[in-house]
């Protein structure tokens, strides 16, 4: 068995956690911070929540946005580039924190933000970095990518040195995201999970992580959603966002390159993109990956008599399908309006533009149109 696993990050969890900014920030010896967040965030007041915090001068980028182009990766960029900047504080989802990692590198790397578009092609160490994610989805506070959308399509800046120095993860920050932010973060923490559980470069390390945060996830989604106080069940979801962004190292399969080939045509949150496909995932791959499908089954509360692994993942499918309709998602590409003829240009450029080597499961045009027809029309199994 043989596998490289990243985790020099160091993780601050629980309610209360944002209290220990300012030493870690004083343990860091900054001098003066950069803080990458969005104007929502700042209009909301949590920027300042945690500037206030801060001791040594901080200023704050505030351009980011959802689903961030490169041209806002240039700008903060240039912003990190102004001054003798000692530390990056990322405040916000998943594209502020994709937003401040970058920064940390761009900060001593020089070059355009497309000249780093790719795997490993930063040269020089980064600043330290300090990640609060606000949501809990994405786990982007312990993955070394961050996603940049690039004349229309998302694309990705990888690297070891995109990882954070420390992660300070606090439940209430989650308390006030509205119902909608609170399913489509909620399903790509999901995703996250199941889909590098069932990556061919799956380890112990990711799988122990995934298969927990699929129990956390689905136990606890649908209580948030129903209900946003529940504090024991929205510390339950920033831990199934975290152990995500573990089990992330594993990469992802066809889900979420399915959902890049939707999210920005129709609209969609990118949660909400890679939710949609996720049940038909599971039962693609359940033979594929029939080794997993009992625990996996049994993450999602799957409890057959049975290791027909085609049968566990069918129910493992179906209870994935019912959570993310329950949740008000869409589960068919026909209710988010995709054209019956345009299904094979989609499961194209899925193939061509976004191949996922470690995926167990291989598609080639024909078969890969097979499944978009299938999500189309709502058919789980062939």
């Amino acid at each position: 068995m043989n596998f490289t696993h990243y985790m020099p990050t160091k993780v601050v969890f629980g309610y209360g956690a944002l209290d220990g900014l300012g030493s870690e920030v004083s343990a860091l010896r900054a001098s003066r911070v950069l803080a990458v967040t969005d104007r929502v965030m700042v209009k909301t007041g949590l920027v300042d929540r945690v500037t206030s915090r801060i001791v040594p001068p901080c200023d704050v980028f505030d351009e980011v946005e959802a689903e961030p182009r490169v041209e806002v990766a240039d700008a903060v960029a240039n912003k990190v580039r102004e001054r003798a900047y000692d530390l990056v504080v990322g405040i916000g989802g998943g594209s502020s924190m994709d937003m401040a990692k970058v920064a940390s590198c761009f900060a001593t790397n020089a070059g355009s933000a497309r000249k780093y578009v790719g795997n490993n092609l930063f040269s020089n160490r980064q600043l330290p970095s300090i990640m609060i994610p606000t949501t809990a989805g994405t786990g982007a506070e312990l993955t070394v990518a961050s996603m940049v959308t690039v004349d229309g399509h998302k694309q990705w800046i990888k690297s070891p040195l995109l990882l954070p120095t420390v992660a300070i993860v606090d439940p209430e920050w989650t308390l006030t995201m509205p119902q909608s932010v609170t399913a489509a973060t909620g399903l790509d923490a999901l995703s996250h999970n199941t889909e590098s559980y069932l990556s061919s470069m799956a380890n112990p390390i990711t799988d122990s992580a995934a298969l927990e945060g699929m129990k956390l996830a689905v136990g606890n989604l649908e209580k948030v959603f129903a209900d946003g106080s529940d504090r024991k069940a929205r510390e339950a979801m920033s831990l199934a966002a975290l152990l995500g962004g573990i089990a992330l190292h594993a990469k992802m399969v066809y889900g979420h390159s399915i959902g890049y080939t939707i999210a920005t045509r129709y609209r969609l949150a990118h949660g909400v993109s890679c939710g949609l496909p996720l049940p038909y995932v599971i039962a693609s791959y359940s033979v594929a990956c029939a080794p997993k499908m009992k625990k996996l089954a049994s993450a999602y509360g799957v409890d057959l008599k049975t290791d027909d692994s085609v049968a566990l993942g069918l129910a493992a499918a179906e209870r994935a399908r019912r959570l993310v309709g329950n949740l008000g998602v869409p589960t068919t590409m026909k209710e988010i309006g995709v054209p019956e003829g345009d299904l094979h240009a989609l499961a194209r450029e899925c193939v061509e533009m976004y191949p996922r080597q470690n995926s167990p499961l291989v598609f080639d045009e024909e078969s890969m149109g097979h499944l978009y027809e299938m999500m189309w029309e709502g058919r789980l199994s062939s």
